[in-house]
């Protein structure tokens, strides 16, 4: 055989043979690599299992269990990382067990689309420590390739909490994918989410790192999902002249903690971040003694809610201190929780109250008949919306301040002759006419309320929620959300939020509204404790017939020397005297406040056969009517709202026709002209007395 033939003979048969080596070789690998890539998966299953079981354990068992948590998952994020490395590494060189690795591929997304949910219930647990990036790729495509360089270089810059998922754009054999594409209406690659961004194309370093910093360091994090217009609207308040009221109070006001509310709540009705995080230079300029242990708690609080990339673990640890400070070691407690990025678990135990009056054969009623002293010797605890502040006007000031507001948003609507500013509006003009006996008295600020089953509550003194908040209450644009269930609120408003900061501060009275059934609970837990409520707002007040409580509805405010006497109007209504009631519909804005009298009655004449006669009032100018009734009846008793000139001039004219003729107030005390009846008409008045009695 000629010598070049054996030569190619030869060097074919050793290329045939390194040829069937290398195809032996490359089927055998596929092994190793389908074994290596399964192992990690086996292995990253049993972590998984691992995780959930602990998981499960720390929702029940524990609070102190994020830390923990964290530690797994981030073994979890570096074998789901490992796996998809390897996949995407491996299947280029297969040629025998393609089909394997496209197995290995379906089971990736899926387990990739599993750690996506553990991500979000992670967040949710442990106050989002880590951001999920999805990036869409498509295979051997030279963009893509770069963006998955760029993104791992840029990921490594935070500290680990950024977590990559990458998912084949093009891979058509699992529908999750598919369905993954059209939620985020991904239509090329590369593509990357980005804590809900959609960034198309490739994005360099400098952008995508800014983009992921202002994701994980914004403004208001929590309270950025909250309608924070709702209470705006439904109190139907013009938002721009609101938001020109705050603008002008910034200029003219110089306490760090009032101006840092102002741009907070700004910021927030103008949708401006950068205003928002602002508000943090002056939360930091606020002079905290060191005696202001609650006002210190609340400043640090502030801060971490706001976020704008300041070390969020450390100013709940610094609030924690300032809670245990004052002994409220429950409220402690929740932000040392916090600052580890745990989920608290908070106690719930709902308080409700209904009508308990006794069925028997009764006769007559005494109403009026209960009473409240105020002197040098008691301490006053009230709400602060209405007190200390208004936002509502742009009326913001330090929520502490001894400054007590007695004219409000009244101002801006009412003619100056009846504006009555000597008498003044609401709880803080009749708070400033306890004060004049020397009363102590202080704000109640700060309240923590945690959202369950998509209700608010406040808690009492032991850090149980128990007192329902409604929801036009929380969301102030002043309020500050340390999760999406957990908030707290600066402008107090109503007995249900003042429950923990009336016992802790040892207060004799309470100051606070009572328009809703919640805070009615609330004052006849605090009557339980020994202490007294005023509630000049007075709607849910008929709740607590039968209770025997130490509660009054708007009651007269008469001063006899040093002391000031809240009620002790007394009036009996036998079962023959006829009586009109003022009612109305719910079809005007706070027009509804005129039911307070059909409630109160309502409720009484389930036990008392009285005679009663119900009007509806039709609008604000409607107090004629009621009284027309009662003359076409000879009606001797009325029990109306007086709220405005007109009430007072009609209830005014009757009283004064006969000395036999009587109004019982309801809804009354906290208006200029409902005071004013009280006190023209000493002997002819009377008020929302909770504890009638019957005979």
């Amino acid at each position: 055989m000629d010598y070049r033939v054996k030569v190619i003979w030869k060097s074919l048969l050793i290329t045939l043979l390194i040829f069937g080596f290398a195809v032996l070789l490359n089927h055998f690998m596929d092994f190793l690599r389908i074994d290596v890539i399964s192992e990690v998966m086996v292995e990253h299953e049993l972590d998984r299992d691992a995780y959930l079981t602990q998981q499960s354990f720390v929702e029940v068992f524990s609070d102190y269990g994020c830390k923990a948590l964290k530690v797994r998952f981030d073994v979890l994020k570096q074998e789901i990382k490992t796996v998809g490395a390897d996949l995407g590494t491996y299947s280029r060189f297969s040629v025998f067990k393609k089909r394997d690795f496209d197995y290995l591929k379906r089971k990736y997304f899926l387990l990739e689309f599993e750690f996506l949910n553990l991500v979000n219930k992670l967040n949710d647990m442990c106050g989002r420590p880590y951001l999920p990036v999805i990036f869409f790729y498509s295979i051997d495509d030279e963009m893509s390739e770069r963006q998955g360089f760029i993104l791992e270089d840029v990921s490594k810059g935070f500290d680990e909490r950024v977590v990559v998922l990458s998912i084949d754009k093009d891979y058509a054999d699992e529908p999750i994918v598919k369905s993954l594409i059209s939620v985020f209406n991904v239509s090329k690659a590369p593509t990357m989410i980005v804590g809900g961004k959609k960034l198309e194309g490739l994005v360099y370093s400098a952008e995508l790192n800014a983009t992921i910093k202002k994701v994980l360091s914004p403004a208001d994090p929590y309270g950025k999902g909250k309608d924070l217009d709702f209470t705006v609207r439904a109190t139907g308040v013009n938002k721009s002249f609101l938001v020109d009221s705050f603008l002008d109070r910034l200029k003219v006001v110089g306490d760090h903690f009032a101006r840092a509310d102002i741009l907070f709540a700004l910021g927030r009705l103008l949708r401006n971040d950068s205003m928002i995080c602002s508000a943090l230079r002056e939360f930091d300029e606020v002079d905290v003694n060191s005696t202001d242990h609650e006002k210190a708690a609340l400043v640090f609080e502030s801060v971490a809610s706001i976020d704008c990339g300041r070390n969020k673990a450390a100013f709940y640890a610094l609030a924690a201190k300032e809670w245990e400070s004052v002994g409220k070691l429950w409220r402690a407690r929740i932000d040392r929780l916090l600052a580890e990025g745990d989920k608290p678990r908070l106690k719930f135990n709902v308080s409700v109250v209904e009508p308990s009056l006794k069925l028997g054969n009764y006769s007559s009623v005494l109403v009026g008949s209960s009473g409240l002293v105020v002197d040098n010797r008691s301490m006053i605890v009230s709400q602060a919306d209405r007190v200390s502040r208004d936002w509502l006007s742009g009326v913001i000031q330090d929520p502490f301040s001894n400054d007590i507001l007695t004219v409000f948003s009244e101002r801006f609507s009412w003619p100056e002759d009846e504006l009555n500013k000597d008498i003044g509006w609401h709880e803080g003009g009749r708070i400033k006419d306890l004060l004049s006996v020397g009363a102590k008295h202080e704000v109640a600020v700060g309240t923590l309320v945690a959202e369950k089953d998509g209700r608010w509550f406040a808690p009492d003194e032991n850090g149980v929620f128990r007192f329902e908040v409604p929801l036009d209450k929380v969301l102030y644009p002043t309020t500050r959300f340390l999760r999406d269930d957990l908030a707290v609120i600066i402008d107090t408003h109503g007995v249900n939020m003042l429950v923990d900061q009336a016992i802790s501060k040892n207060a004799s009275l309470v100051v606070g509204c009572c328009d809703h059934p919640a805070k009615v609970a609330a004052a006849e837990y605090l009557s339980s404790k020994g202490i007294d409520v005023v509630c000049f707002t007075d709607k849910y007040l008929y709740l607590l017939l039968g209770h025997d409580v130490r509660v009054v509805g708007s009651p007269p405010v008469d001063r006899y020397g040093g002391r000031i006497v809240l009620g002790m109007r007394p009036l009996v209504l036998s079962v023959d005297d006829k009586i009109v009631v003022s009612n109305s519909s719910n079809d005007i804005y706070a027009l509804w406040y005129y039911q307070t009298p059909a409630n109160y009655f309502s409720a009484l004449s389930k036990v008392i056969p009285l005679k009663v006669f119900y009007y509806s009032l039709k609008n604000f100018s409607d107090q004629k009517s009621l009284i027309r009734i009662a003359r076409l009846e000879n009606a001797d008793f009325i029990a109306t709202r007086v709220y405005n000139k007109f009430d007072y001039d009609a209830v005014k004219r009757w009283l004064a026709e006969d000395v036999k003729h009587k109004a019982i107030l309801f809804h009354s005390s906290a208006y200029p002209f409902g005071l004013k009846l009280f006190q023209e008409f000493p002997e002819q008045t009377s008020f929302d007395d909770p504890n009638p009695v019957l005979s």
